[in-house]
């Protein structure tokens, strides 16, 4: 055991294609676990939405890559040569695709007391307006004032009156004294006002589709250069070596380290017992650089 282990690991065509194919997997673990939220945040959708589009997008996407990148080699008879070369051709368009992505995402919302204030102040900090109101800390209900203006409760805006139809649904907030309006209080709807750029959607999604499509074409190649460069008898061993360095260098601290760096981007935390909870509001610029960051860093090592 100890000899073929050490005989596979010191091939230097098997150790190089599973180290590449474990930064293409470590990016895959990144997007399969965080690109729902990555879309709600950025685009203002729905968890369901952003699920539905990964679903009917990006997960048919991969499949049509990896088969066309089998037909290819099919049809062409390709030796190991010129699968390691459609590997890198894949790659490469990959990142030509991904570059972009980088730029398109929407700025962080206006949040009253967190992401804006009339004064130079930036942070979480209580509104003049509302003192009176002694407003719970842990109170989260979002409402969009009028002024385009997201606050994080009916109270924090100040609201004195809430209108409510017939099933029972708020209608709107009014005599809301922080959303002046001429000098007159204003109203707010319930929920977040949103980003603002969802005209920005639809590329991105092309973009990581076809990205994702020319990543996948290199899986088959990948696998065929470890089945056909190592010795006959070594390849069910070389397999399992295989997927236990893929579980083992990706899949496990692919999703924490995913994590870790959105988690720096919150500004605003929801507290229970005085630890941190769920995020409530992310710097909605550094969550696009780090998350997609990472994906193009993992990208370039497999490159």
């Amino acid at each position: 055991f100890p000899l073929v282990l050490l005989r596979n690991l010191r091939h230097p065509v098997y150790l190089l294609v599973v180290l590449a194919q474990v930064n293409l997997s470590a990016m895959v673990a990144g997007l399969a676990t965080f690109m729902g939220k990555f879309l709600e945040r950025q685009f203002s959708l729905t968890a369901s939405l952003a699920n539905m589009i990964i679903g009917a997008v990006n997960i048919p996407g991969a499949m049509v890559g990896i088969v066309v990148g089998g037909a290819i080699m099919k049809r062409f008879q390709m030796s190991l040569r010129q699968c390691s070369a459609m590997c890198v051709l894949g790659m490469f368009l990959c990142l030509l695709l991904a570059f972009p992505l980088l730029f398109l995402g929407c700025p962080t919302q206006k949040v009253a007391g967190v992401t804006y204030s009339k004064s130079s102040e930036f942070g979480h900090h209580a509104l003049e307006c509302n003192l009176h109101c002694n407003c719970p800390e842990k109170a989260y209900n979002p409402i969009c004032g009028s002024n385009a203006i997201e606050y994080i409760s009916p109270c924090s805006a100040s609201c004195r009156v809430v209108n409510i139809d017939a099933d029972n649904s708020v209608l709107n907030y009014t005599n809301c004294s922080c959303i002046s309006e001429n000098g007159l209080p204003g109203f707010a709807k319930p929920g977040t006002c949103g980003t603002g750029c969802s005209h920005l959607f639809l590329p991105f999604v092309v973009l990581s589709c076809l990205a994702g499509i020319l990543a996948s074409t290199s899986h088959t190649p990948s696998f065929m250069l470890i089945l056909r460069s190592i010795q006959p008898e070594d390849k069910s061993f070389a397999v399992g070596i295989q997927f236990m360095l893929l579980r083992v260098l990706a899949w496990m601290p692919g999703p924490v380290l995913y994590g870790s760096a959105i988690d720096t981007t919150c500004i605003l935390w929801e507290k229970k017992c005085d630890r941190k909870a769920a995020c409530r509001y992310y710097d909605n610029n550094l969550f696009r650089q780090r998350y997609l960051g990472l994906q193009f860093f993992f990208e370039v090592g497999t490159f």
